[in-house]
């Protein structure tokens, strides 16, 4: 009961997290699209609109605040990819080295039955 109570919050966090980058990055994208597509702002707005301003006379700030964001999901996203796609490889290697490994213990066993058997009958030969 409380491992699948712990896997239920996994999955909720995992999917709150993965909403939550899915938000984000659409944020970020719109605000980067209005600061490059908005070129007539007049000096006297307000809101929103003053910061798209201030992000279009300020790079750098656009670029801490918007762009570098956006590279290091990018970066994060890949990372979980590789993870993801290796981890699958690992478990894999792990499921093929178990059975081999059982498959060699049943082998042994069936010889060591043998052996016993062919014992036994000689035993009884000789008797």
């Amino acid at each position: 009961m409380a491992k699948a109570l712990l896997s239920d919050k996994k999955k909720f966090l995992s999917t709150a997290l993965v909403v939550g980058e899915i938000v984000l990055i659409a944020c970020l994208l719109t605000i980067s699209l209005i600061a490059m597509f908005a070129t007539e702002i007049e000096p006297t707005v307000t809101g929103f609109m003053k910061f798209i301003l201030w992000l279009q006379n300020n790079t750098p700030w656009m670029f801490i605040l918007i762009v570098l964001p956006l590279i290091v999901l990018f970066l994060l996203n890949v990372y979980f990819l590789v993870k993801a796609l290796y981890g699958d490889k690992a478990k894999k290697a792990a499921v093929l080295s178990r059975e081999e490994l059982l498959e060699e213990a049943k082998r042994q066993a069936r010889e060591e039955v043998l052996k016993e058997m062919e014992e036994a009958k000689k035993k009884e030969g000789t008797k």
